[in-house]
């Protein structure tokens, strides 16, 4: 089903071929992600990684596309590796980086697709930052500088530059006001419900706050591969995933189910929300329109985020806080 609110400016059908490049999919065994390693494989990607939480669901997953109709997969096929890795730990995704950059010389897409929803969720996590947060954001930026070498390094043999596409929200919207401060303290707004959506909409923000300042620094970089990487940040739609059960959580078992209802009457389809991820990702367009730092809707329509999700600033504070951050648990990222 088409959502009711869908621009058709790019199809599935019209995904260039894909030989040759290797690809990472953060989530990329389930909901919209599984889709879109779906159509990466339909059109012929060489490798993809596969970074989740899960290898069950991976497992499940990879069955799912072994018989899927145009996709070629054989039992325990190279062409997708899953590396086990949770967003939230910033020790683990270092470690899921330094595997990647063991198995390949060369990456031309990441897409930063994982993430938590609107759930109950213990207010900090290990580390004293807002567990949202830290797996939406701070472990997307931690892969992204991890695996930059080898973007830059895909450039060489990409015939319209690398991309990173990272998932936000139409959420995003709803934070008004970024202070780093409370990243490191619990919120409590009330009701829990409030609490729950104000931060999933905080970290989607950041996620178009960090595409743009990674596009501004590619732009200052000396290296002119990274003239040839394309970062951008998209909303995959209202799709009925896994995470919506969370509205159950908070609004109980019938409103919830309703709530699911009108997102699988009025939302995108899976293969919808997946598009503009594969647009971005691999378009000849991007490139020859120079599309970056920008924030786009279903399907493949750019629109202007919130004033605070264009403000200079606070992306680049809020990419200096996060690097502090993981430089006391790491000791700086080294390459």
């Amino acid at each position: 089903m088409s959502g009711v609110f869908t621009y058709h400016n790019f199809s599935l059908q019209d995904t260039p071929s894909l030989e040759g490049q290797v690809a990472v999919v953060t989530g990329g065994q389930a909901g919209i992600g599984k889709e879109i390693t779906a159509q990466l494989l339909l059109h012929g990607i060489e490798k993809v990684f596969i970074v989740a939480r899960s290898k069950d669901k991976f497992n499940t997953a990879y069955d799912e596309w072994r018989v899927r109709k145009g996709i070629e997969l054989g039992q325990d096929d190279s062409r997708v590796t899953f590396i086990k890795c949770d967003l939230g730990d910033i020790e683990d995704v270092y470690a899921a980086g330094k595997m990647i950059k063991l198995q390949t010389e060369y990456i031309h897409i990441l897409i930063c697709n994982a993430g938590l929803g609107i759930q109950k969720i213990a207010p900090l996590n290990t580390y004293g930052i807002d567990p949202i947060f830290t797996t939406n954001c701070i472990g997307h930026q931690i892969l992204t500088t991890l695996l930059l070498p080898l973007l830059k390094r895909g450039t060489s043999n990409a015939p319209h530059g690398s991309r990173i596409v990272v998932a936000s929200s139409s959420l995003h919207q709803l934070c008004r006001h970024l202070d780093l401060t409370s990243l490191t303290r619990p919120t409590n707004k009330w009701p829990a419900l409030h609490d729950s959506v104000w931060r999933y909409a905080r970290s989607k923000l950041a996620n178009i706050l960090f595409s743009k300042e990674l596009t501004r620094r590619l732009a200052e970089d000396e290296d002119l591969a990274a003239k040839k990487v394309y970062v951008n940040s998209y909303f995959p739609g209202n799709v009925v995933t896994q995470q919506w059960q969370g509205w159950s959580e908070h609004l109980g078992r019938v409103i919830g189910a309703v709530i699911r209802w009108l997102g699988r009457m009025f939302g995108q389809s899976v293969e919808e929300a997946a598009a503009t991820a594969v647009y971005l990702a691999t378009s000849p367009e991007v490139s020859v329109r120079d599309e970056r730092g920008g924030y786009y809707v279903p399907i493949a329509k750019v629109e202007e985020p919130t004033r605070l999700g264009r403000d200079e600033e606070i992306g680049r504070e809020l990419w200096d806080w996060i690097d502090d951050r993981v430089a006391q648990t790491l000791g700086g990222l080294n390459s």
